[in-house]
């Protein structure tokens, strides 16, 4: 059997409706979704034959419906909201002001709510168990992580695959994005301080000033991309934070900096970072400072693997129909998934859900509103995947 959004039914789609209009109106951020997790067992445990596995998560969920002795395959959604203000006058915008599903983290699990139902309703055609993981905090790339070393979550579970996706406003409602190789990036945080010398800014002679090493630092940090980085490769040198004093006539004694590098290539990754210490610790002493400098790794790069490429292609194909199909860009946006594949196959999928009609405006922006039938199409998606991973396998 195939599972497609027809087979689904008309009644799934107005249930799943509902669900993501509770969802997106409470939308709750990283490490609060304790609203969402209660949401999540309710529906959960409305379901015949799904087990919830306590493994001692603050938020966030995992289950386990029955499958039989072959293969099991985990599907993963994320949970959690960002501190953005709503813009878009919709009868489910969110209750709380500062707060909104700006991501289309609510899309993602009501998708994995409704590919339990479809899957218990398929049950039969299982060929082995099938673990749905609902992880916090995907926005503070820490989720992941912590379900997986905090809570240990692979000694709960032993899947032989686990599938993710997200929406993808950029694709229309009802395609997918199927990619071999890099989907999306690595990602290194820095926070780095030039600490000079105070003092009157009419005596310079007897300062060291950390604002000029700075601006100094910003500017050469930009030829890192441009000039050690190939035309043909990527990478993003991004200064998000610079902090210093507010006096007039006051040199201050130090600046603080922040930002985040990201990179497709692991050898890419490497000469970067390699050359961002290099300028940092070389401004430092041209300009008399010292340097203290945190830079350190947060995920690697969503890799989809050739194998697993293969069957969520045949999936999607299945499920959605060949036409429906598309090969999306790589993104340099970062996604804890990628976490997982360092313990399992993994594949990431980028689901269609730019709504016909309506202005484009990407993820994390106010007027973000994706297409609501999206998750129709995600729930289909994600237990075709189940299906094509457990006779594959």
């Amino acid at each position: 059997m195939v599972i497609t959004p027809a087979w689904c039914g008309e009644a799934f789609g107005e249930q799943l409706h509902r669900l993501l209009s509770d969802l997106h109106s409470h939308p709750e951020l990283s490490w609060e979704e304790t609203r969402t997790t209660q949401h999540i067992l309710s529906a959960l445990g409305q379901l015949p034959g799904v087990e919830i596995l306590d493994i001692g998560a603050k938020t966030g969920a995992v289950a386990r419906l029955a499958g039989g002795s072959g293969p099991a395959v985990a599907l993963r959604a994320d949970i959690d909201a960002i501190p953005q203000h709503e813009a878009v006058d919709r009868p489910d915008r969110s209750v709380w002001e500062g707060k909104m599903h700006a991501c289309g983290h609510d899309i993602h699990t009501v998708s994995l709510l409704g590919a339990a139902m479809a899957l218990c309703k398929a049950r039969e055609q299982l060929r082995g168990d099938v673990y749905f993981v609902f992880q916090p905090a995907e926005e503070a790339l820490s989720g992941a992580r912590y379900l997986t070393e905090d809570c240990r979550l692979f000694d709960a579970i032993h899947p032989r695959a686990m599938f993710g996706l997200h929406n993808y406003p950029e694709l229309p409602v009802g395609t997918v994005g199927v990619k071999e190789g890099i989907l999306m990036s690595f990602k290194d945080v820095f926070e780095m301080r030039f600490i000079g010398r105070s003092g009157h800014s009419s005596m310079p002679q007897k300062n060291i000033d950390p604002i000029v090493a700075a601006a100094a630092f910003i500017q050469s940090a930009q030829t890192i991309t441009s000039r050690n980085v190939g035309p043909l490769e990527s990478a993003v040198v991004s200064i998000c934070q610079v902090h210093a004093g507010t006096p007039r006539n006051l040199v201050v004694d130090d600046v603080l900096l922040s930002g985040n590098i990201r990179t497709l290539d692991e050898a890419v990754r490497k000469r970067v970072l390699r050359r961002f210490e290099q300028i940092a610790r070389g401004t430092a002493e041209a300009y008399e400072c010292r340097l203290e400098l945190d830079l350190h790794p947060i995920v690697p790069g969503v890799d989809n693997g050739r194998e697993m490429y293969d069957i969520a292609l045949a999936a999607a194909r299945a499920s959605l129909g060949e036409a429906a199909v598309a090969v999306p860009p790589v993104n340099l946006a970062s996604e804890d998934f990628s976490v997982y594949g360092q313990y399992v196959p993994t594949f990431f999928y980028f689901l269609g859900s730019g709504a016909p009609g309506r202005p484009l405006y990407s993820w994390h922006n106010a007027c973000f509103y994706p297409d609501e039938r999206t998750p129709v199409y995600g729930a289909a998606l994600l237990a075709q995947s189940v299906l094509s991973a457990q006779a594959a396998l």
